[in-house]
């Protein structure tokens, strides 16, 4: 794609941000559309992101913000607006900056592994889940499984008060998903990692290893390395597995369209044809 002065800026945060695919596929998937959009990523180290808002509001090509580890739930705090979902999530994957510079938080992560799990054939409406983690990207999947009909959802947690939590979040949110904390044993249709565990050389694998039998589907949010170590010991157990790129994937139509980005091409605007 060619870069112009009147090309809009996709922003894309985290700490650290050696492991993101996001500005590699999105912009791949912008160019197709026709989109004079383009995403860069920008690291932020923790101590540094109240700064970052202010400049965001004043950013006049700005499209918005797609926000990863570990900032999702702090830029909840930060934003001007939350949509319902962000809200319920406490967590925020994408903001759109809208004319006025004003700053909305929406929560598409959920909805990509749900969407992205349904797409490839995994049924997962009545289905029993282990759900493990329970930071901004696993209470953004928690409340999309329980929200597309998981029969049984068990949360696992290194602190296992933060999976109580969620776990009686979502219940009060859809009391018909028997949700809890997991305290170890049983048999699931589905496991699917949300924690950063996988990412770095040398990390634990996040789950027991004697849950996942053959045709079990094991799927993990961790999109690099593309195959994890949690991904490669379930193809060896005969599971079905489901890498973090096809969660990123899936979200790209929602975030585009919460953005707004379709009115760009549609209308001929920024020097697109439409």
């Amino acid at each position: 794609m060619t870069i112009t002065g009147n090309t809009r800026v996709y922003a894309h945060i985290g700490h650290p941000m050696g492991h993101v695919r996001t500005p590699t596929l999105y912009n791949r998937l912008l160019a197709e559309r026709g989109l004079d959009v383009v995403v860069m990523p920008l690291h932020i180290r923790p101590e540094d992101l109240a700064t970052a808002p202010p400049l965001f509001r004043s950013w006049a090509n700005l499209a918005g913000v797609g926000v990863t580890i570990p900032h999702k739930e702090t830029m909840t705090r930060l934003v001007d607006e939350l949509t319902p979902m962000a809200a319920r999530c406490g967590a925020t994957n994408v903001i759109r900056r809208d004319p006025d510079g004003r700053l909305v938080g929406g929560q598409f992560d959920g909805l990509g592994m749900t969407d992205s799990l349904v797409a490839a054939g995994h049924s997962i409406a009545g289905r029993e889940v282990l759900l493990v983690g329970a930071g901004g990207t696993a209470r953004a999947v928690a409340f999309a499984l329980a929200d597309a009909g998981v029969a049984v959802l068990r949360i696992s947690n290194r602190t296992a008060e933060k999976a109580s939590e969620l776990a009686a979040a979502v219940l009060r949110a859809y009391p018909q998903c028997r949700t809890d904390r997991y305290t170890g044993g049983g048999r699931f249709d589905v496991v699917i990692n949300t924690t950063s565990l996988g990412m770095r050389a040398g990390d634990p694998v996040p789950v027991d290893l004697d849950l996942l039998t053959a045709g079990t589907v094991v799927a993990d949010a961790v999109m690099s390395p593309p195959t994890t170590p949690l991904l490669a010991a379930a193809a060896e157990r005969g599971c079905a597995i489901h890498p973090g790129k096809e969660m990123l994937a899936a979200q790209f139509d929602r975030t585009i369209a919460f953005l707004r980005l379709t009115e760009v091409r549609e209308t001929g605007a920024h020097g697109v044809h439409s």
